[in-house]
């Protein structure tokens, strides 16, 4: 994939061009990944799986539906699609990454985020 520039130096949101050809193999390479397991915790005091994670995204064909599959990309190239139940979660982080990159702020990956489900609902927390 091909990066721009921002219009001005650590301001706003790099562009990336992306051809058809290579949407079209992230899309595939979404829908194989294996959806990632979360472990189930007995409470706070334990730790979940922890990613080191490059990306987190929703894949999606420009419109969101509410269908597409969100997933984490870690820094070793793994890719793994988030249960349904953390798609909202990666949609909510996605907009504050924009919003961070828009307001002149570096990146906010990689980083470390920990996984599991405790009480019966899946969580994932940056670390």
């Amino acid at each position: 994939m091909k990066k721009n520039k921002p219009r001005r130096e650590g301001v706003g949101i790099p562009n990336t061009v992306v051809t058809a050809e290579e949407a079209a193999e992230h899309r595939r390479a979404i829908a194989a990944a294996e959806v990632l397991e979360l472990p189930v915790i007995a409470s706070e005091h334990e730790t979940g799986l922890v990613l080191d994670v490059a990306a987190v995204g929703v894949d999606g064909a420009g419109l969101v539906t509410g269908a597409e599959p969100a997933y984490v990309r870690c820094t070793d190239a793994k890719v793994y699609r988030l249960p349904e139940s953390l798609r909202e979660w990666a949609s909510t982080l996605v907009a504050m990454h924009l919003a961070h990159r828009q307001a002149g702020h570096p990146s906010m990956f990689p980083c470390r985020i920990e996984f599991g489900v405790l009480n019966g609902g899946a969580y994932a927390e940056l670390l």
